[in-house]
């Protein structure tokens, strides 16, 4: 059963945006444990007894793990179990203008009028968490283990709506779950929300990438390329 934190958060914060993984380490109500993790943990264990967190584990072959959430067996120094975290914030394009107006800002300097021409680039954002889903999510399934990716609904939403993924659901036995959240206004500032999990498994993913609804159209390109091409070979006037 999925657990009574992930409610539904409040509607006015569904497409705030976050472009730093740290804004996902707002602190739980465990002194020095990110909420998402202590959230994580208190969905997949059931509790909070004998956890250890680790950041940047390796796997050999396959790259980091962001976090792995331990579960030691009681008075011993062995793994129980374990979880995998992946934290995946959104990117952003001209950056350096980004920079720019936060340090303008950090100075004093009146910002009234001034415009800083950067933008959000999800695309980028989501092109690798599915890299990483497909990778790793393969080797957790063949581990036998499990993987969260903590996302806010908004991307979660890209991936429905540029890949197929599905909308909703969860099932126990899937090795991928999608830990969504949203930022909400609370007293003049934002902050995490856990809204839902959505599990999924590789061959879902895989299928849905397969036939998904966006699959751009040979024909179209090949008009493109037409196009193109008259551009290109067409002589200048008064050439030849």
């Amino acid at each position: 059963m999925v657990s009574a934190r992930w409610s539904m958060a409040a509607e006015s914060g569904r497409f705030a945006r976050t472009a730093s993984p740290r804004r996902f380490e707002e602190r739980g109500a465990v002194a020095g444990v990110p909420l998402v993790l202590e959230n994580i943990a208190m969905h997949y264990f059931g509790d909070l007894n004998n956890i250890v967190i680790f950041p940047e584990m390796t796997i050999p072959g396959v790259g980091r793990i962001d976090y792995v959430i331990v579960r030691h067996r009681p008075m011993t120094r062995e793994v129980d179990d374990f979880v995998a975290v992946e934290i995946q914030a959104d990117s952003t394009t001209d950056t350096g203008k980004l920079v720019a107006g936060m340090r303008d800002f950090q100075q004093g300097l009146d910002l009234a009028g001034q415009s800083y021409a950067f933008n959000m680039n999800t695309y980028d954002s989501i092109k690798r968490a599915v890299t990483q889903l497909m990778n790793k999510g393969l080797v957790y399934e063949n581990w036998g283990a499990t993987g969260y990716w903590v996302i806010l609904e908004y991307i979660y939403a890209n991936l429905v709506n540029r890949y197929g993924f599905k909308p909703a659901g969860f099932a126990p036995e899937d090795a991928s779950r999608f830990a969504l959240y949203s930022l909400i206004p609370d007293g003049g500032r934002l902050t995490l929300a856990p809204t839902r999990i959505v599990s999924t498994g590789i061959d879902e993913v895989y299928q849905a990438m397969r036939n998904s609804r966006a699959m751009p159209q040979k024909d179209a390109f090949v008009r493109r390329l037409n196009a193109e091409l008259r551009l290109r070979l067409t002589p200048p006037p008064g050439a030849g």
